[in-house]
């Protein structure tokens, strides 16, 4: 879950490559955690990191974790800040076809430990993705799509389905770039729908993975309760795997 929250497609794409790796951890630290294009940490910086497991047969199984700014009330006398954690768990299988599609099946709960549960916070969502690598062309393009549903999400928003297609290229002296749209879909209140995208320039330097990244929304101030949350913002990170 990079400052925008891990995206199983990444995974998905290396399973054929890391499928003698079975443990492995990633801390990373970023400017902003932004989740589908809403920061999470109410414009503050993140600390982050996961803890995954990946057998050879496809099955695998994590937890993610990162601090978090949430605001109840916001602008009024009375604004409560909520939820300092998140803690996320998540499973599933991820395998490939024989023509070198890539595809996951498996499942994410997400919870916000300390809340109030009144806020409902916690949720889950089931998961469904596809990638491909188009590894013999120039910028060995990669291409993802990936499809979450829940059925009570985040706030007790009702049913909830998400949307997002990306493609990564593979740039000189180790750089790439990353282009991703996405779809929230609110079906209980449609007036909550919004679109979201990022774009974002990597690079691997002595192990480390740093990312410079545009990400925004077509939500207005008054969406996110007049505050800037939803705005477009660039965000900076660094990460390493172990």
């Amino acid at each position: 879950m990079d400052c925008m929250k891990k995206s199983l497609i990444a995974g998905l794409l290396a399973v054929t490559v890391t499928a003698h790796a079975e443990f492995s951890g990633t801390a990373l630290l970023a400017t902003d955690y932004v989740f589908r294009g809403i920061s999470n940490t109410d414009g503050d910086p993140a600390i982050q990191g996961s803890m995954d497991y990946e057998h050879e047969s496809g099955v695998y199984a994590g937890v993610w974790g990162s601090n978090v700014k949430f605001r109840e009330n916001a602008g009024s006398d009375t604004t409560v800040q909520e939820a300092t954690i998140e803690i996320d768990y998540y499973g599933g299988f991820a395998s490939e076809f024989d023509v070198g599609i890539g595809w996951d099946l498996g499942a994410l709960y997400y919870t916000y430990p300390g809340s109030e549960s009144d806020f409902d916070y916690n949720y889950w969502e089931a998961l469904g993705a596809l990638g491909y690598a188009f590894e013999e062309v120039t910028l060995a393009p990669e291409v993802g799509v990936e499809l979450y549903y829940s059925p009570d999400y985040f706030g007790s928003s009702g049913n909830a389905t998400y949307a997002a297609a990306m493609l990564d290229l593979s740039l000189p002296m180790d750089f790439g770039a990353g282009f991703s749209v996405g779809k929230q879909w609110f079906h209980d209140d449609s007036d909550l729908n919004y679109t979201d995208w990022k774009i974002g320039l990597t690079k691997e330097l002595q192990g480390f993975d740093l990312e410079v990244a545009y990400t925004d929304t077509n939500l207005s101030k008054s969406d996110c309760d007049d505050d800037d949350i939803c705005d477009g913002r660039i965000v900076a990170s660094v990460s390493r795997t172990f």
